[in-house]
């Protein structure tokens, strides 16, 4: 094949093979008999060797031609075990392809021309064996036959070709050219989305990515929603390849009891974390936005007082004091008072003193609540005493009751859902507990021991806890980025490195439109600099959207974004994300003009004229419709901001089906009747 013509003639009989084989032919004469050509025996074998050599070359050239005509019907087959996939410390391996250049949309523009459809569609006899395939398959006597026709056999001569879809020449158009595709891991810092339909090869392409993150050494996190039993089963392989099964955690909202604990509202920078977590769950349009600033107020005015009597506060203690605040009042204030040097001892018996004067009408001011409150209550007025947490206590005390209870009815219901049965003490961890041996996840700890976190959301069966948690998560996660900044990824180690040294941090988030929350955007926005690699997974671009509830947020989040793996999309949107950002090019066309002139002129009764015209029009090098007709496993990415390349992804290997330890298998098993992902796509159908 080659470039140096204005119009490239591929779709075309490979007529070089049959100047290869007439050379070939002249050659083994020249050589077997030189007398017949009357040339001396030296210069016969000279001519010869040129000759050869000559018909080799056009035998290259028209198997080129051959190749690439194959390639349009069908991809070669690809898989790869775990442990044979590349793992650089300075590139990661995305796949086999190419760069998609302005000849391969003018090749494109070839193969979809009517005149060239034979090129595409599969021959006649394989045609013949898929038809009778179906048609003996119930037949008895030549039930083997169509068993034989349907495998990969060495044997069958027309193996099917693998369920994948799409349009293979899409890939076929470059596939001579094919190499490793390989992306600069500096580039990783920008982030990646990886947009495509359910069931086309997003799954295998995290396989591919997170075992590289794991062999190379990085902090590895693993949001998933639903709950992929084959994710779960290639991060645990990988990390016993890599020699890191100490450093693997697994949780899992729909088996607490093979899961590792996580308190969702435990770990902040600032306080007011918990409460914005929390307070989120409430509407907040119209006029329910006054109520969730109330809200906001008083499940921070409970955070800062749980935290400040030195507990960690989850969602257990949240909802046991927004029924009844009058315990956490009296707990931090006699704490407060004991500790107060102003009154000594003596502060316990005044305070018993006002409580056994307590009137009627001092009741009826509180009414309902408890009497040792009331009596801290007006000690603290009394003695006009100030202290923040006691103030913001105290002023969610005198608040009337009925607030409350409309706080409870909006999220009671959340927060029961959140701390009752076996999941209670999953996400809202009793740290002093010693017969829960269940390790305790923290995003801090986790990442200064360099671990491997899969999250399984179990969203199929509780969406709405699964979001709660999610964003729980994207939020610690966020803070841990702002702590990083601030204070260095070595604080609080004995063992300091060079200061400031930040581990590579890669997070995949699958399905991740289900775990947005306020906080996403900042950590897309600012997370890079604390060594952050955000890998999201999505269906289409209006998922994002959707979740955000705004289309300008989501602009925001594409602009934060450096590199698109785009599998196949139906949706015209998403599409364009990777389509609008490429430039258009020129295709060529050759048009065959004939004419005769039947005017004389002259002695010459006619004239005529044969013409090749050679047009061009800009076209998008990329369309919406191409991505829609990627086949499975396959997609275009768009990497240092406009480079495009093609891409296949490799089928895995039947050598990575190791053992699992039996908590694992089990947790696996359940996870496969709820959730069934597709990473066979290119398996070849069978009986």
């Amino acid at each position: 094949m080659s470039n140096k013509y204005t119009v490239e003639t591929l779709l075309r009989p490979p007529v070089e093979l049959y100047s290869a084989l007439t050379t070939a032919c002249s050659s083994a004469v020249l050589l077997a008999s030189p007398a017949l050509f009357m040339v001396p025996t030296q210069v016969a074998y000279g001519l010869g060797s040129a000759t050869s050599l000559w018909a080799l070359h056009r035998a290259r050239q028209g198997y080129q031609i051959v190749r690439y005509q194959k390639g349009l019907q069908k991809v070669p087959y690809w898989e790869i075990s775990g442990g044979d996939i590349p793992v650089s410390n300075y590139q990661l391996f995305l796949g086999k392809g190419f760069r998609w250049q302005e000849k391969h949309t003018q090749r494109m523009y070839e193969v979809r021309d009517t005149d060239n459809a034979d090129y595409t569609k599969p021959s006649a006899t394989y045609e013949w064996a898929r038809r009778k395939e179906i048609k003996w398959e119930q037949k008895k006597h030549v039930k083997p036959l169509a068993e034989l026709l349907r495998s990969r056999h060495p044997f069958n001569p027309f193996k099917p070709l693998p369920d994948i879809g799409g349009e293979p020449a899409l890939h076929g158009v470059g596939a001579l050219e094919e190499t490793d595709v390989m992306m600069s891991l500096s580039e990783r810092t920008g982030h990646t989305i990886v947009p495509g339909k359910t069931r086309v090869g997003k799954t295998r392409c995290a396989e591919v990515l997170i075992t590289q993150d794991i062999h190379r050494g990085d902090v590895v996190i693993v949001l998933d929603p639903k709950g992929d039993a084959d994710l779960l089963k290639r991060m645990y392989l990988e990390a016993k390849r890599a020699g890191r099964l100490d450093q693997f955690y697994v949780f899992h909202l729909g088996h607490p009891e093979l899961s590792c604990r996580y308190n969702a509202v435990g770990s902040f920078s600032r306080i007011t974390e918990v409460a914005s977590r929390i307070a989120n769950q409430l509407p907040g349009g119209g006029n329910s936005a006054a109520f969730k600033e109330f809200g906001w107020q008083f499940v921070n005015i409970i955070a800062v007082a749980v935290t400040d009597l030195g507990q960690r506060p989850n969602y257990t203690s949240i909802r046991r004091y927004i029924r009844d605040i009058d315990p956490l009042l009296i707990e931090y204030g006699e704490k407060y008072l004991s500790e107060h040097k102003a009154f000594g001892d003596q502060w316990e018996g005044l305070v018993s003193e006002i409580q056994q004067k307590l009137t009627n009408k001092d009741k009826d001011e509180f009414k309902g609540r408890n009497d040792r409150a009331i009596a801290i209550v007006n000690f603290v007025k009394q003695h006009n005493i100030f202290d923040p947490t006691l103030e913001g206590l105290i002023f969610a005390f005198k608040m009337e009751k009925t607030y409350f209870d409309k706080l409870s009815v909006a999220l009671g219901p959340f927060l029961e859902k959140l701390t009752t049965g076996t999941i209670a003490p999953l996400i809202a961890p009793n740290y002093t507990d010693e017969h829960d041996k269940r390790d305790i996840l923290d995003w801090e700890e986790l990442v200064k021991r360099r671990g491997i976190a899969y999250v399984g959301l179990d969203a199929l069966t509780d969406p709405e806890v699964a979001n709660v948690v999610g964003e729980s998560m994207f939020s610690d996660l966020t803070s841990l980025a702002g702590y990083f900044y601030k204070n260095g990824y070595n604080s609080g180690l004995k063992n300091k490195k060079k200061k400031g040294e930040v581990p590579s941090i890669s997070i995949h988030g699958d399905e991740f439109s289900d775990l947005l929350g306020p906080k996403f955007i900042t950590l897309v926005n600012k997370s890079g600099g604390a060594g952050y690699q955000l890998t999201l997974y999505t269906q289409t671009w209006n998922d994002i959207a959707a979740s955000l509830g705004d289309q300008f947020k989501a602009g925001q989040i594409a602009g934060n974004i450096g590199t698109i793996i785009m599998f196949r999309v139906t949706d015209t949107q998403t599409a364009e994300v990777i389509t609008e950002k490429l430039p258009t090019v020129k295709v060529k066309s050759l048009m065959t003009v004939s004419g005769v002139n039947d005017t004389a002129t002259g002695e010459f009764s006619f004239t005529s004229n044969n013409q090749d015209r050679i047009s061009a029009e800009k076209v998008p090098m990329l369309t919406p419709a191409d991505i829609n007709a990627l086949p499975k496993g396959q997609a275009f990415a768009l990497l240092n901001g406009s480079q495009l390349y093609k891409i296949r992804m490799p089928l895995a290997s039947k050598k990575d089906s190791e053992a699992m330890p039996p908590n694992l298998m089990d947790l696996m098993d359940a996870m496969k009747k709820t959730y069934q992902s597709n990473v066979d796509w290119g398996a070849v159908r069978t009986a």
